[in-house]
């Protein structure tokens, strides 16, 4: 039983002054250590998106150390593939209120039976067979 994490609780988690730090804390402890939710996952495209928007909001070292964290982690790392990548773009243009890295996670998610992710993105709440990790 894997569960997704999504770049709103990594950036969350980088940062000590975003209003969710304590939540992601919380749930990082779930994760990482009590293994709540089974393996933690995240994908190439979420690496990215996190540790850019540490790096727009934060600055350079506080985007380093995240990326630091998520690669000596016991985080598995899967890169977006062309079978995700293309329901992730049919997704996308179906619907209204994701990025295309959104849609990525929801792909990957349903393609390979993940049920938990762990976000503060509200919009996910809506998608049918997804449980939303969120403190």
């Amino acid at each position: 039983m894997p569960v997704f994490i999504d770049a709103s609780l990594l950036y969350a988690y980088a940062n000590k002054d975003d209003m969710n730090h304590r939540k992601a804390v919380k749930i990082m402890e779930d994760i990482v250590v009590s293994k709540k939710y089974g393996k933690p996952i995240i994908s190439d495209y979420i690496f990215d998106e996190a540790v850019t928007v540490a790096f727009r909001k934060s600055g350079k070292q506080t985007a380093i150390n995240l990326g630091e964290f998520i690669i000596k982690s016991e985080f598995v790392l899967v890169k977006v593939e062309e079978m995700v990548f293309q329901q992730a773009w049919k997704l996308f243009q179906e619907t209204n209120n994701f990025s295309f890295t959104d849609c990525t996670i929801a792909a990957m998610m349903k393609i390979f039976g993940v049920e938990y992710l762990a976000t503060f993105d509200k919009e996910f709440k809506n998608i049918e067979g997804l449980s939303v990790v969120d403190g």
